[in-house]
């Protein structure tokens, strides 16, 4: 019996700058393949150079986030079949490189993370993303003593931001325009974590009111314009667009 096999075209790109191309890889799949493993059969049985990021392989780390198929995935989340192309109308057209050949039925594209400098290959650059998320300093600012209030949270309060707290900054969500367009935007992750903390019961009014400064200066909240790409991405249904919307009507109270 013959066995199953697919095809993988991948971005490659060997430092910064320069001239990108795509490359075809023929791969036997196993039951239950992801996209991660699929890149680890090619790094092993023909490029050991391909360049990828991954960590934990169960969905937490964030590391192996990557274009699927034109859309932002995590490789160790998205199933090498039944390959199904993702589309959604708030995504723009992403265009990394030249593939005019692609065989959408029959081929699986893989690309980097949009609007990222890349490095090599799959791997961007996240600094940006993570100065961006230190400059709205996300955390907590009391010493930890493990008293109340201070550990303290009711339940209720405990989920208005749980949905927040599923984020693993996984730089996906930077898939929005405003990102592409405005390399200074704080970008959908970092104005999330923010809104988590101006919202959590346990932070001490100083800190939320640095918080809400960082995130309400122009290259933050106001220059969200609400396209809610990111919602679309998300991998973990976080919502980052609708905590920016969160932060934009506290200004109104």
């Amino acid at each position: 019996m013959t066995k199953k096999e697919k095809i993988f075209v991948i971005y490659r790109q060997k430092t910064r700058g320069s001239k990108p191309k795509y490359e075809r890889y023929k791969v036997p799949l196993t039951p239950g393949m992801t996209v991660l493993e699929a890149l680890f059969f090619i790094q092993d049985h023909y490029d050991h150079s391909l360049a990828f990021r991954y960590t934990c392989r169960g969905a937490i780390c964030g590391s192996c986030g990557m274009t699927i198929n034109k859309f932002p995935q995590l490789a160790c989340k998205t199933q090498v079949e039944p390959g199904e192309i993702k589309k959604h109308p708030r995504i723009q057209d992403l265009v990394f490189g030249d593939i005019n050949n692609w065989d959408q039925e029959n081929e699986i594209l893989i690309e980097p993370l949009p609007n990222m400098a890349i490095i090599k290959d799959l791997v961007v650059d996240m600094e940006p993303f993570w100065e961006y998320y230190r400059e709205v300093k996300p955390f907590f600012d009391r010493e930890i003593n493990d008293i109340a209030p201070e550990s303290k949270q009711t339940p209720e309060n405990a989920k208005r931001i749980e949905q927040l707290i599923y984020c693993i900054l996984c730089g996906i969500c930077w898939t929005c325009p405003v990102s592409g367009k405005r390399k200074d935007y704080l970008g959908p992750s970092a104005l999330a974590k923010a809104f988590r903390f101006i919202d959590d019961t346990r932070v001490t009014e100083k800190q939320r009111n640095v918080i809400y400064k960082k995130a309400m200066q122009e290259r933050g909240v106001p220059a969200c314009e609400k396209i809610f790409a990111c919602n679309a991405v998300c991998p973990k249904g976080v919502m980052p667009g609708t905590a920016i919307d969160k932060i934009r009507k506290l200004e109104k109270k």
